[in-house]
Formats: C-alpha cells, structure tokens, sequence
C-alpha cells in the first residue's frame, strides 16, 4: 500500500514565503513521528514532498520515497501526480484559510482513501464558531465563541483570535475598551475572528480516534501555554499526563463524536478544565504536536490504529502501557 504523506509546512506549501520557527518545528515533529510509525509496517510505503529549505531528518524511515520541491508551482502538479499514483493521503496541514479542507477534497474527488476526516468535517472543524454552534446544539459544554460584528458582546477581559486559525496562532488578549479599539484599528477588518471570554482554567488536550459518532480516547495531556505579548505560545505537552477520573475524559470525547459525526481518524481537542468542569475550546480534525509522544505512552503503533479502522470500521480497545507521561518541548522563540 502507497501512502503519501504530506505535510503542509515542511513538504512545499510555503515556498516562496518565510516560515515561523515554531510552526517548522511542530510540522517536523509530527512528520517525523507519523513516518517513523508508518516505516515499522512492513506493507507500507510512503512518499512525502520536501521543502528544499528543509534537510532530512537524520533519522532513516526505511519504505519512504522524497520528492523536493523548490518552487510553489511545482506543489499542484506533483500533489495530483502523487494523489493518483497512491493508494491512499495522509495529511498534516493547517485549517487555515481552508488549506486542509481543500486537500480532503482533492483526494475525496480524486477516489482515493483520506487517511482523515472528510472534507465536509474538516470544514466544520476549521470554525471555532460554527463547531461552538453545534456543540451548543448538542449539549457539550465549550467556551462561548462569538463571532465578530457590530452586536458582539463585549466583557472584559477576552481572546480575540481568527475563526479558523491553529492554536495560538494570531491569539489575543485585550483586558480593556481603549486595547480592544487599538486592536481593530491595527486589524483594519476583523471579520474572520472569533471572540471568546478569558476563562481560567488548565490547558489539556484529548487524543483520540473517531469514528462517525463514536470515539475512542488514547491519551489525556497537559499543555504548557504561557501568556506572553499580548496572547499564547504552546511551549509544549506531556502526552498522558492526566491518569484519573478518566471516565469524565472519555465521555466528553464521545460526545463530541455525536455532536460532530463526520469526523473520523485521529483528532485532538483543545479542553479547560475549570474547577471540576470540562469546557472544549476548539477541535483540531487532524495530527497534532501530542502525536509526537503518543507511541511511547501507548506502547503501540497509533498509525497501525489508523490503517486498523479504516479496515475494519472498529475503534481498538486501547491499554497504555506508559508509567509517566511523555514530555513534549517545543522550543522558546519569538519568530520576528
């Protein structure tokens, strides 16, 4: 079985631009993780795209073919070459500006397996607002998300951040009216962004395998996100760092399931956990930086889980075999 794996920042999709440090480094991270996973199956091979910017990870993937790409224009060409020369697409990209949603659809059109969520999912994902709608709908408790327009409520302080933006990425913090009106001044046009109220509480993520209505959690982790200019950076993760009360966990992650039925394979979700609440604040139809620790806590290839359930259409029954959790940095830059 051919594979291509593309992953977005490192693979071409921002030649010709410059690439923030911190996004090079979690695209890496990821890539890495899911080439390695995907190399210890011997019926496997996979081809991944290369910025030329970039050099080979030291570490050999045995079964991975690299196609390089120094110019953007080449990017389209090879994607559908490489679309209809596999059996099946992974990819690991950025909701942003509808970037991941438009590869789904390609290899949706294309007839190909997606190793992901469908595009329609990814779409609904890619909103904080519109996935808050429907997680309302549904009962699943989240941070209220509105969007941005002339009868938006204003409580100080809030987060401002773009509706489908990744992570911290363009996050906000305005404590007062005059921050909030030199904001808008220095956007210009706010529309694309979200607000929410600034609500404290433990940064945590779920990992978790889904499966058009049900769910099935592999990992409960802690972030460390600062506060710092003005807004958040992600410093990090310890993948499996919470180990009790599960239940409350992986009930949350079924009911996202069921609120959101069309997403399916690995999905990581951004929760507070606020006294001995859980509220989701954004879902992430995709890999994400916890990935990169996931094998060691499972004790068990998370790719094979993947590849398992498109086969079988079965959730796995997951035992981690990890005593402590894995630790995840990512390093401290303010990329200029």
């Amino acid at each position: 079985m051919r594979i291509l794996v593309f992953e977005y920042i490192t693979g071409g999709g921002m030649l010709g631009e410059a690439i923030p440090r911190s996004l090079a480094q979690e695209g890496e991270l990821m890539l890495t993780a899911l080439l390695r996973d995907l190399s210890d199956l011997p019926e496997i091979r996979t081809i991944a795209f290369r910025d030329v910017r970039f050099p080979i990870s030291d570490r050999a993937f045995s079964g991975t073919d690299w196609i390089f790409l120094d110019r953007k224009d080449d990017l389209e060409r090879c994607l559908d070459d490489q679309i209809e020369y596999c059996d099946a697409v992974w990819p690991i990209a950025p909701e942003t500006g509808g970037i991941l949603e438009r590869i789904c659809r390609r290899v949706e059109s294309a007839g190909k397996t997606l190793l992901a969520s469908s595009g329609d999912g990814v779409s609904l994902a890619a909103s904080k607002f519109e996935t808050v709608k429907r997680l309302e709908k549904k009962g699943v408790p989240a941070i209220p998300t509105f969007a941005l327009n002339t009868s938006t409520p204003l409580e100080f302080p809030l987060v401002v951040k773009p509706d489908d933006g990744v992570g911290c990425e363009g996050s906000r913090i305005l404590e007062t009216k005059s921050e909030w009106q030199a904001w808008v001044t220095a956007i210009g046009d706010p529309t694309g962004y979200v607000v929410q109220p600034l609500v404290e509480g433990e940064p945590l993520s779920l990992s978790a395998l889904f499966c058009h209505g049900k769910a099935r959690l592999l990992s409960c982790n802690r972030q460390r996100i600062d506060r710092s200019r003005g807004g958040f950076s992600l410093r990090g993760c310890e993948v499996g760092a919470i180990r009790t009360s599960l239940s409350a966990y992986e009930d949350l992650a079924n009911k996202l399931a069921e609120a959101l039925p069309e997403l399916w394979g690995y999905v990581g979700v951004d929760v507070l956990r606020c006294e001995q609440e859980l509220k989701v604040l954004e879902v992430n139809p995709r890999l994400t930086t916890s990935y990169a620790g996931l094998r060691q806590f499972l004790g068990f290839n998370p790719a094979a889980l993947v590849l398992d359930l498109w086969r079988s259409g079965r959730l796995p029954e997951v035992h981690p075999i990890a005593e402590m959790a894995v630790e995840i940095g990512l390093e401290r830059w303010d990329d200029g």
